[in-house]
C-alpha cells in the first residue's frame, strides 16, 4: 500500500514535469514562429534558411505535443 502511494506521488510529479516541458516548448515554438514570420516575408527568395527554420519550428511543435501526450498518458494511468 505504501509503495503504491509513493509510486503515485512520483508518477504525478513526473507527469507535471512533462506537462511543464510541453508548455515551455510550445511557448518557445510560438514565439519563434511569431519572430520569424516577418523574416520569411522580407527574405522570401532565400528558401534554404526558410526551410531550415520551418523544420526547426515543426520539430518544436512536435516535441511539445509528444511531451504533452506522454504526460496525459501518465495522468490517465495514475488515475485509472
Amino acid at each position: 500500500m505504501f509503495f503504491q502511494i509513493i509510486q503515485g506521488v512520483f508518477t504525478g510529479v513526473e507527469a507535471l514535469a512533462l506537462l511543464a516541458f510541453a508548455g515551455i516548448t510550445l511557448g518557445g515554438s510560438a514565439v519563434g514562429l511569431a519572430l520569424s514570420t516577418p523574416l520569411f516575408i522580407l527574405f522570401s527568395p532565400i528558401l534554404v534558411p526558410a526551410t531550415i527554420a520551418t523544420t526547426l519550428l515543426t520539430t518544436g511543435f512536435t516535441t511539445s505535443g509528444g511531451l504533452g501526450i506522454v504526460a496525459l498518458r501518465i495522468f490517465w494511468k495514475l488515475f485509472k
